[in-house]
């Protein structure tokens, strides 16, 4: 049952202790500093020198530096007001290259060490595909980063000889020595895969390593490799299965691609495939997903502690990411299963410079029933029956990528997938009935997603790296009841025909454009901001009936629309995170995100804050704690608790409001050999 919980209140205090801790070593390090010291002076073309002086003997400080530094700083202008002394030092050499540190009544003034920004992509050897979520590290400073999902990485360190490795998983790790480096450099990361390794025991290392040290809470990166080695029914991989196998996931019926994501319903999942919504991610009622391994890289799964670059739904976020193709060499794979097949096909359009992959999963359900549907009808031939019956459904995924130059690069990215399931029955006289007649009746029922993706990447300089974006999703389901019958001959007394067909339509639209930027100014910051804009036309239900009678003297004809329902719908958002590594042992992700839903005039707006914090007590033990707040727009109608293609997605509208729920979770890491221990808890009410 969910309830109300003065949420507001209960998030206040949530922020506001986690906030205490965050802050506690930065309250340490300016205790030395006294409140009370004030400093007031106006200084017009003075040396920082004589600045220097001045604050000495209004506070009584000392000021330790060598001669020479303050030697080429040029005169400046310089005002305060009663201003504390550290917030007046804070202001002075903000934009100097100086570095100060308290002891007591002395303050030790230092030269600032030069930086210098190391970026590039770090790819695979063979095929020049992004690796997403490789690691750079540099051994003297112990500062390290991860590619983010176009295989872009900046690193921020002091100059001077720097040694960078970089590692992957299932590839081998590669060094790079950089001697005496005093300026920014483009470097290009290439790992080539390593056959000896065992990718599922180095896999679970290096994730659970990555989780110890990261803020987020249940987050899991997941590989193809993963996928395929999951066990699932008829041998087939699937994603949302892989998942299901996760703590706090369940699938609601045992063997279908369900997921209810710690109490949540199946519509509060937001699935993306290269940042494009998917609405229907089912095959079969829910036996296979709409998600062909064959074309997945890899995917993101948040349950908790959800970035503030994802919205829209309460319960988690899968965000799958599609193969780019090879850039230098073609290759292809066909896979056989008990019911379907795969077939991959990648390679260079213009070697080293464009690239594509395709992936085609079809099922042979209707091959392998149509045997015994033939024996069937063989046998009640005579009862004067036959019956008709076919399933099959499809996926495509195409991907082309291509390269401008080392900055700049653009990709389409194009899904489809569908449904059949016809069924019928005919009835006819049997053998040795003079009677004349045939009755058909067929169902119909005809549902799939189509998806277009265009986006252009662009690295603007050493430490921004920008991506936007152009989206088109249309899910569509179609029902029809058609009912043929003739009794008789044409032509002759008591000859009639009729036909009847109903048909019931539902389905959603999306048209929008999304962007978002990385800027890394120095390895303790990883901010990401941007925003999106989607178009949202939806089909909740659309009804249609067609009726004709002819006899042997008159012929009628009807046909009639009961229900066609427009409505439109805008949805925004904008988003701004920063992850912040405080110091060593605290790591904060704070982030906020602004979303609005306009529809029949009017206009929902929702403020998300969300705050992940980590705290490392030890070089094996990592405590987290996570608060989320998530507003959801569009809601599925469900006719079962079987995912079924009848179900239709509704947006809010005047008189309903958007679902809005808070998530808190706290928990403990702990490396133990190769294995993580996870010991969590969460708290999640709906508003």
């Amino acid at each position: 049952m969910k309830k109300k919980y003065p949420a507001n209140l209960f998030a206040c205090v949530i922020l506001i202790v986690m906030m205490t801790v965050c802050l506690s070593p930065l309250r340490a390090q300016k205790s030395g500093m006294d409140k009370t010291e004030k400093v007031t002076l106006s200084m017009s073309k003075a040396s920082v020198r004589e600045i220097l002086d001045e604050i000495q003997k209004q506070t009584g400080v000392t000021f330790s530096y060598e001669s020479s530094l303050l030697n080429e700083f040029p005169k400046i202008t310089f005002r305060a007001d009663d201003e504390a002394l550290p917030d007046c030092l804070k202001r002075l050499f903000a934009d100097l290259p100086v570095v100060y540190k308290r002891t007591g009544k002395v303050i030790i003034l230092k030269r600032k060490p030069k930086q210098v920004t190391i970026s590039g992509f770090v790819r695979d050897k063979r095929s020049a595909e992004s690796l997403i979520g490789a690691s750079v590290y540099e051994t003297d400073s112990h500062t390290g980063t991860a590619s983010n999902n176009f295989g872009f990485f900046s690193l921020t360190l002091p100059a001077g000889d720097i040694l960078l490795y970089a590692s992957y998983v299932g590839y081998g790790s590669k060094s790079y020595r950089l001697p005496s480096l005093d300026r920014d450099t483009v470097l290009t990361v290439s790992l080539e895969p390593s056959a000896s390794l065992q990718e599922i025991v180095v896999t679970g290392n290096n994730v659970g390593k990555q989780s110890l040290l990261s803020t987020q809470m249940g987050a899991l990166e997941i590989n193809q490799q993963t996928i395929r080695a999951t066990p699932t029914m008829f041998g087939e991989a699937d994603i949302i299965k892989t998942l299901q196998l996760t703590p706090g996931v369940s699938s609601g019926t045992e063997g279908t691609a369900g997921m209810y994501v710690r109490g949540g319903n199946v519509d509060e999942n937001l699935f993306l495939v290269d940042g494009n919504p998917v609405y229907q991610v089912n095959h079969i009622g829910g036996v296979f997903s709409a998600f062909n391994p064959e074309a997945v890289s890899g995917m993101d799964f948040f349950k908790s502690g959800f970035p503030s670059r994802y919205g829209g739904r309460l319960s988690s976020v899968v965000d799958v990411h599609t193969k780019e193709g090879n850039m230098k060499e073609y290759h292809g794979s066909a896979t056989l299963g008990l019911i379907s097949g795969n077939l991959n096909l990648e390679g260079p359009i213009v070697k080293d410079r464009t690239s594509f992959n395709i992936s085609l999963r079809r099922t042979w359900l209707d091959v392998l029933t149509a045997p015994a549907l033939a024996i069937v009808n063989r046998v009640t031939k005579k009862q004067g029956d036959r019956t008709r019956a076919r399933y099959a459904f499809h996926d495509l995924n195409l991907k082309v990528n291509h390269i401008f130059n080392d900055r700049s690069r653009d990709y389409i990215s194009l899904y489809n997938g569908n449904d059949v399931l016809k069924i019928g029955t005919t009835e006819f006289p049997w053998e040795g009935q003079t009677e004349s007649y045939n009755l058909d009746n067929d169902v119909s029922l005809r549902w799939g997603n189509i998806m277009a993706t265009a986006g252009w990447t662009y690295v603007f300089s050493n430490r921004l790296f920008g991506k936007v974006s152009g989206v088109f999703t249309r899910y569509h389901s179609k029902l029809t009841n058609t009912e043929h019958n003739v009794y008789g001959k044409e032509g002759e007394e008591g000859y009639s025909e009729n036909f009847q067909e109903s048909a019931t339509n539902t389905g959603i639209m999306d048209l929008g454009m999304r962007t978002s930027f990385d800027y890394l100014p120095a390895s303790s910051h990883h901010i990401r901001f941007g925003g999106d804009y989607l178009v949202h036309r939806f089909r909740p239900e659309y009804n249609r009936f067609v009726s004709s009678d002819k006899s042997s003297g008159s012929s009628v004809e009807l046909g009639k629309e009961f229900t066609n329902d427009l409505l439109w719908g805008h949805e925004a958002g904008v988003f701004a995170e920063d992850d912040w590594s405080i110091s060593k042992a605290v790591r904060l992700n704070a982030g906020l995100r602004l979303s609005l839903f306009s529809i029949q005039e009017k206009t929902y707006t929702g403020l998300e804050p969300r705050l992940s914090l980590r705290w490392l007590l030890s070089d094996d033990l990592s405590f987290k704690a996570s608060y989320s707040r998530m507003n959801q727009y569009v809601h599925l109608i469900s006719n079962s608790f079987i995912s079924l293609p009848t179900d239709a997605w509704m947006p809010v509208t005047r008189k309903l409001k958007p679902l809005v729920s808070d998530q808190l979770s706290a928990g403990f890491y702990y490396q133990l050999n190769k294995m993580i221990i996870r010991i969590m808890s969460y708290y999640k009410f709906w508003i």
